[in-house]
Protein backbone atom coordinates (compact mmCIF):
# COMPACT_ATOMS: atom_id res chain seq x y z
CA UNK A 1 0.00 0.00 0.00
CA UNK A 2 1.54 3.35 -1.27
CA UNK A 3 2.12 5.79 1.59
CA UNK A 4 -0.17 9.59 1.56
CA UNK A 5 3.05 11.66 2.36
CA UNK A 6 1.14 15.03 2.09
CA UNK A 7 -2.64 15.93 1.16
CA UNK A 8 -2.59 19.44 -0.62
CA UNK A 9 -5.77 21.42 -1.40
CA UNK A 10 -6.25 23.09 -4.46
CA UNK A 11 -8.62 26.12 -5.85
CA UNK A 12 -8.99 28.75 -8.38
CA UNK A 13 -10.28 32.19 -6.72
CA UNK A 14 -12.99 33.28 -8.63
CA UNK A 15 -13.79 36.60 -10.58
CA UNK A 16 -16.65 37.59 -9.00
CA UNK A 17 -14.84 37.13 -5.45
CA UNK A 18 -11.53 39.22 -6.18
CA UNK A 19 -12.92 42.26 -4.42
CA UNK A 20 -13.71 40.86 -1.66
CA UNK A 21 -10.25 39.13 -1.28
CA UNK A 22 -8.77 42.28 -1.77
CA UNK A 23 -10.12 43.93 1.32
CA UNK A 24 -10.03 40.73 4.05
CA UNK A 25 -10.93 40.79 7.52
CA UNK A 26 -9.51 42.56 10.24
CA UNK A 27 -10.11 42.86 14.21
CA UNK A 28 -12.86 45.11 13.49
CA UNK A 29 -10.67 48.91 13.60
CA UNK A 30 -9.84 51.38 11.05
CA UNK A 31 -6.36 51.30 12.27
CA UNK A 32 -2.88 49.31 12.23
CA UNK A 33 -2.17 47.61 15.17
CA UNK A 34 1.24 46.52 16.18
CA UNK A 35 2.91 43.91 18.38
CA UNK A 36 6.24 44.18 20.12
CA UNK A 37 6.96 40.06 20.71
CA UNK A 38 10.61 39.40 22.02
CA UNK A 39 11.45 35.96 22.63
CA UNK A 40 13.39 33.64 25.15
CA UNK A 41 12.76 35.65 28.32
CA UNK A 42 13.82 32.35 31.16
CA UNK A 43 15.03 31.31 33.99
CA UNK A 44 18.47 32.54 32.79
CA UNK A 45 17.39 36.36 31.52
CA UNK A 46 18.79 39.30 33.89
CA UNK A 47 15.76 41.84 34.40
CA UNK A 48 18.35 44.49 33.16
CA UNK A 49 18.82 42.68 29.77
CA UNK A 50 15.28 43.34 29.18
CA UNK A 51 14.93 46.78 30.64
CA UNK A 52 18.07 47.93 28.77
CA UNK A 53 16.07 47.08 25.30
CA UNK A 54 12.75 48.66 26.28
CA UNK A 55 12.34 50.68 29.29
CA UNK A 56 12.80 53.84 26.81
CA UNK A 57 9.35 52.90 25.44
CA UNK A 58 7.45 50.87 27.50
CA UNK A 59 5.74 53.21 29.11
CA UNK A 60 3.77 54.17 25.84
CA UNK A 61 4.07 50.73 23.98
CA UNK A 62 3.57 47.55 25.83
CA UNK A 63 6.61 44.99 24.82
CA UNK A 64 5.07 40.91 24.86
CA UNK A 65 7.71 38.72 26.12
CA UNK A 66 7.99 35.53 24.60
CA UNK A 67 8.67 33.39 28.24
CA UNK A 68 9.91 29.73 28.77
CA UNK A 69 8.94 28.30 31.82
CA UNK A 70 10.95 25.48 32.13
CA UNK A 71 14.38 26.06 29.80
CA UNK A 72 16.48 23.45 29.66
CA UNK A 73 19.80 25.17 27.92
CA UNK A 74 21.10 22.57 25.70
CA UNK A 75 23.31 23.45 23.01
CA UNK A 76 21.51 26.54 21.67
CA UNK A 77 23.84 29.40 19.82
CA UNK A 78 21.96 32.11 21.66
CA UNK A 79 22.99 30.69 24.81
CA UNK A 80 25.33 32.62 27.17
CA UNK A 81 28.87 30.59 27.46
CA UNK A 82 28.18 29.22 30.84
CA UNK A 83 25.39 27.40 29.81
CA UNK A 84 26.13 25.94 26.78
CA UNK A 85 25.44 21.83 27.15
CA UNK A 86 23.74 21.89 30.23
CA UNK A 87 20.57 19.78 30.64
CA UNK A 88 19.42 20.87 34.21
CA UNK A 89 16.26 22.52 34.09
CA UNK A 90 15.71 26.44 35.22
CA UNK A 91 12.64 26.94 36.39
CA UNK A 92 11.58 30.48 35.82
CA UNK A 93 10.44 30.81 39.74
CA UNK A 94 13.52 30.63 41.00
CA UNK A 95 14.99 33.56 39.25
CA UNK A 96 13.00 36.11 41.70
CA UNK A 97 14.79 38.78 40.64
CA UNK A 98 13.11 38.64 36.95
CA UNK A 99 9.75 36.91 38.32
CA UNK A 100 9.09 40.52 40.52
CA UNK A 101 10.09 42.63 37.75
CA UNK A 102 7.80 40.55 35.40
CA UNK A 103 4.92 41.06 37.67
CA UNK A 104 5.51 44.74 38.29
CA UNK A 105 5.54 45.44 34.80
CA UNK A 106 2.99 43.48 33.82
CA UNK A 107 0.51 45.55 36.66
CA UNK A 108 1.90 48.41 35.10
CA UNK A 109 0.64 47.45 31.66
CA UNK A 110 4.58 47.57 30.54
CA UNK A 111 4.76 43.76 29.49
CA UNK A 112 2.32 41.35 28.21
CA UNK A 113 3.30 37.27 27.89
CA UNK A 114 3.06 34.65 25.79
CA UNK A 115 4.34 30.89 26.81
CA UNK A 116 7.32 30.23 24.23
CA UNK A 117 7.90 26.25 24.59
CA UNK A 118 8.29 24.24 27.51
CA UNK A 119 11.84 23.57 27.46
CA UNK A 120 12.54 25.07 24.46
CA UNK A 121 15.52 22.54 23.77
CA UNK A 122 15.91 20.45 21.44
CA UNK A 123 14.81 16.57 20.67
CA UNK A 124 16.67 14.25 18.37
CA UNK A 125 17.71 17.78 16.47
CA UNK A 126 13.93 19.20 16.34
CA UNK A 127 12.70 22.11 17.48
CA UNK A 128 10.32 21.11 20.62
CA UNK A 129 6.84 21.37 19.41
CA UNK A 130 8.19 19.66 16.04
CA UNK A 131 9.96 16.39 17.92
CA UNK A 132 9.07 16.84 21.43
CA UNK A 133 6.85 14.45 23.25
CA UNK A 134 4.01 14.94 25.72
CA UNK A 135 3.10 18.06 24.20
CA UNK A 136 -0.05 18.59 24.96
CA UNK A 137 0.49 18.23 28.87
CA UNK A 138 3.96 20.11 29.23
CA UNK A 139 1.58 22.91 27.68
CA UNK A 140 -1.19 23.06 29.54
CA UNK A 141 1.22 22.67 32.66
CA UNK A 142 2.85 25.81 31.35
CA UNK A 143 0.35 27.98 30.78
CA UNK A 144 -1.17 27.39 34.04
CA UNK A 145 2.40 27.89 35.72
CA UNK A 146 2.80 30.72 34.30
CA UNK A 147 -0.38 32.30 34.84
CA UNK A 148 -0.37 31.35 38.56
CA UNK A 149 3.35 33.17 38.87
CA UNK A 150 2.68 35.93 37.21
CA UNK A 151 -0.72 36.99 37.60
CA UNK A 152 -2.30 37.33 33.88
CA UNK A 153 -4.27 35.32 31.78
CA UNK A 154 -1.84 33.61 28.94
CA UNK A 155 -3.69 32.96 25.80
CA UNK A 156 -0.94 33.75 23.50
CA UNK A 157 1.72 30.64 22.56
CA UNK A 158 4.76 31.56 20.22
CA UNK A 159 6.24 27.98 19.28
CA UNK A 160 10.65 27.81 19.95
CA UNK A 161 12.49 28.29 16.68
CA UNK A 162 9.45 29.37 15.13
CA UNK A 163 8.66 25.62 14.31
CA UNK A 164 5.62 23.50 15.18
CA UNK A 165 4.19 20.60 13.92
CA UNK A 166 0.63 18.55 13.38
CA UNK A 167 0.69 17.76 16.84
CA UNK A 168 2.20 20.98 18.30
CA UNK A 169 -0.69 22.75 16.99
CA UNK A 170 -2.83 20.23 18.23
CA UNK A 171 -1.83 20.64 21.93
CA UNK A 172 -2.23 24.99 21.59
CA UNK A 173 -5.43 23.99 20.55
CA UNK A 174 -6.46 21.85 23.82
CA UNK A 175 -4.62 24.50 25.50
CA UNK A 176 -7.12 26.97 25.01
CA UNK A 177 -4.05 29.01 23.25
CA UNK A 178 -4.00 31.29 20.39
CA UNK A 179 -0.71 30.90 17.97
CA UNK A 180 1.46 33.37 16.65
CA UNK A 181 2.13 31.56 13.76
CA UNK A 182 0.66 30.69 10.75
CA UNK A 183 1.70 26.96 9.51
CA UNK A 184 0.61 26.04 5.94
CA UNK A 185 -2.92 26.20 5.25
CA UNK A 186 -3.39 23.68 2.97
CA UNK A 187 -1.36 21.30 4.07
CA UNK A 188 -3.73 18.19 6.59
CA UNK A 189 -0.01 16.70 7.15
CA UNK A 190 1.29 19.75 8.90
CA UNK A 191 -2.16 20.94 10.60
CA UNK A 192 -5.41 19.85 11.96
CA UNK A 193 -8.18 20.87 9.26
CA UNK A 194 -11.48 23.05 9.74
CA UNK A 195 -13.72 24.20 7.52
CA UNK A 196 -12.56 28.10 8.87
CA UNK A 197 -9.15 26.79 7.58
CA UNK A 198 -10.48 25.94 3.84
CA UNK A 199 -12.47 29.14 3.85
CA UNK A 200 -9.42 31.13 4.94
CA UNK A 201 -7.42 29.61 1.78
CA UNK A 202 -8.39 32.01 -0.93
CA UNK A 203 -8.07 35.28 0.89
CA UNK A 204 -4.82 34.48 2.58
CA UNK A 205 -3.37 32.84 -0.85
CA UNK A 206 -4.65 36.38 -2.45
CA UNK A 207 -2.42 38.10 -0.40
CA UNK A 208 0.57 35.48 -0.60
CA UNK A 209 0.75 34.36 -3.99
CA UNK A 210 -1.11 37.32 -6.19
CA UNK A 211 0.03 40.18 -4.33
CA UNK A 212 3.49 38.91 -3.08
CA UNK A 213 2.56 40.49 0.37
CA UNK A 214 2.15 38.52 4.03
CA UNK A 215 -1.24 38.05 4.43
CA UNK A 216 -2.38 40.99 7.65
CA UNK A 217 -4.58 40.11 9.61
CA UNK A 218 -5.75 37.55 12.32
CA UNK A 219 -6.57 34.43 10.97
CA UNK A 220 -9.79 32.98 13.80
CA UNK A 221 -9.41 29.18 12.59
CA UNK A 222 -12.71 28.41 14.87
CA UNK A 223 -10.86 26.34 17.80
CA UNK A 224 -8.45 28.78 17.85
CA UNK A 225 -6.89 31.79 16.02
CA UNK A 226 -3.44 32.59 14.23
CA UNK A 227 -1.57 35.69 13.63
CA UNK A 228 1.82 36.15 11.54
CA UNK A 229 4.88 37.83 12.39
CA UNK A 230 7.91 39.66 10.74
CA UNK A 231 11.34 39.25 11.70
CA UNK A 232 13.99 41.53 13.18
CA UNK A 233 16.82 40.17 13.26
CA UNK A 234 20.44 39.78 12.05
CA UNK A 235 18.80 38.20 8.63
CA UNK A 236 16.46 40.67 8.16
CA UNK A 237 16.39 43.52 5.51
CA UNK A 238 15.47 46.64 6.17
CA UNK A 239 13.58 47.43 2.98
CA UNK A 240 11.14 44.02 3.19
CA UNK A 241 10.36 44.82 6.27
CA UNK A 242 9.39 48.63 5.75
CA UNK A 243 7.47 47.41 2.60
CA UNK A 244 5.67 44.76 4.59
CA UNK A 245 4.83 47.36 7.38
CA UNK A 246 3.40 49.33 4.54
CA UNK A 247 1.05 47.33 3.32
CA UNK A 248 -0.31 46.48 6.71
CA UNK A 249 -0.68 50.01 7.41
CA UNK A 250 -2.78 50.25 3.65
CA UNK A 251 -5.06 47.17 4.99
CA UNK A 252 -5.41 48.14 8.71
CA UNK A 253 -4.00 44.80 9.45
CA UNK A 254 -2.01 43.54 12.62
CA UNK A 255 2.02 43.58 12.57
CA UNK A 256 4.04 41.60 15.01
CA UNK A 257 7.44 42.39 14.92
CA UNK A 258 9.54 39.10 16.33
CA UNK A 259 13.06 40.25 17.64
CA UNK A 260 15.10 39.08 20.55
CA UNK A 261 16.68 40.92 23.48
CA UNK A 262 19.55 39.00 23.38
CA UNK A 263 20.38 39.79 19.46
CA UNK A 264 19.83 43.74 19.94
CA UNK A 265 23.41 44.29 19.59
CA UNK A 266 24.02 42.45 16.63
CA UNK A 267 24.31 43.79 13.15
CA UNK A 268 21.24 43.25 10.58
CA UNK A 269 22.17 42.30 6.79
CA UNK A 270 22.23 45.81 6.09
CA UNK A 271 24.92 46.32 9.31
CA UNK A 272 23.14 48.69 11.43
CA UNK A 273 22.16 47.18 14.78
CA UNK A 274 18.70 45.13 15.16
CA UNK A 275 17.91 47.50 18.42
CA UNK A 276 18.16 50.40 15.36
CA UNK A 277 16.12 48.70 13.15
CA UNK A 278 13.59 47.62 15.90
CA UNK A 279 13.05 51.19 17.00
CA UNK A 280 13.24 52.24 13.03
CA UNK A 281 10.00 50.53 12.31
CA UNK A 282 8.14 51.65 15.99
CA UNK A 283 9.02 55.14 14.59
CA UNK A 284 7.49 54.80 10.92
CA UNK A 285 4.54 53.63 12.67
CA UNK A 286 4.43 56.25 15.38
CA UNK A 287 3.97 58.36 11.98
CA UNK A 288 0.80 57.03 11.63
CA UNK A 289 -1.33 58.90 13.78
CA UNK A 290 -3.75 55.77 14.14
CA UNK A 291 -1.69 53.25 15.23
CA UNK A 292 -2.24 51.09 18.53
CA UNK A 293 0.31 49.59 20.35
CA UNK A 294 -1.02 46.65 22.02
CA UNK A 295 0.03 43.15 23.89
CA UNK A 296 -0.57 40.08 22.38
CA UNK A 297 -3.47 39.02 24.27
CA UNK A 298 -5.25 42.00 23.09
CA UNK A 299 -5.09 41.10 19.67
CA UNK A 300 -7.48 37.91 19.59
Amino acid sequence: MSSVKDTIIEFKIPEAEVSDLLTGVNRGTNSMVIVIRDDDTCGFTQPGEIQACYEKIWDDIPISLSVTPFRIPGNDKNLPKHLMGKIETLPLHENQELVQMLRAEIIAGRIDISMHGYHHTCYNGLPEYVGGEELGKKTRDGRTYLENLLGLMVSSFVPPNNAISKGGISAVIDAGMNLVNVPSLWSVRRRPMTSKTIRHIPVYYWHRKVRKMPYPYVLDMGNHKEVGYHTAGPRSRRKQLFSDLDYCERNNGVFVISTHYHAFDRKTQDGETVRALVFDLIDRAIAWPDTEFVGINTIW
